[in-house]
């Protein structure tokens, strides 16, 4: 009997062991991942109508844009195409100023003309950015 409470208990201490490194590991991985992500995934121009449609707040609509740190390359004709699907002027003027602030800190963005630091997303829109930011060539 004595034999088997030993391994039982070495058994546990593994156990233990196993589980506290597992978490450390964890724990170090999400912080370093934190520092890195803005916290939420791209939000795309489908989503913002559909939010838009459903009555949410243009104000929830922006801070869900802003988190997501997506960045738009819209025409005029978009844009207007947007407020008769119900998305309010004042989502429409910060996606634009999400654009214009993009374009002064990443010049290249506006003269790209090969679209290569944009991406062409499932719904037919062009973006940039997101959680991980703008590819560092661009």
């Amino acid at each position: 009997m004595g034999a088997g409470k030993r391994s039982l208990g070495r058994a546990l201490r593994r156990l233990a062991l196993a589980v506290l490194v597992t978490g450390a590991s964890a724990a170090v991985g999400c912080a370093g991942l934190g520092g890195k992500r803005w916290g939420e995934h791209p939000v795309t121009v489908t989503e913002v109508v559909v939010l838009s449609q459903h009555g949410v707040a243009p104000e929830k609509i922006i801070a869900k844009m802003r988190r997501g740190g997506t960045v738009y390359h819209l025409s005029d004709a978009q844009y207007a195409a947007l407020r008769q699907k119900g998305v309010t002027p004042a989502v429409i003027a910060y996606m634009q100023a999400a654009h214009a602030e993009a374009v002064k800190e990443f010049p290249k963005l506006a003269n790209d003309q090969e679209l290569s630091c944009w991406s062409l997303g499932f719904d037919g829109y062009w973006y940039a950015g997101g959680p991980w930011g703008l590819h560092p060539d661009c």
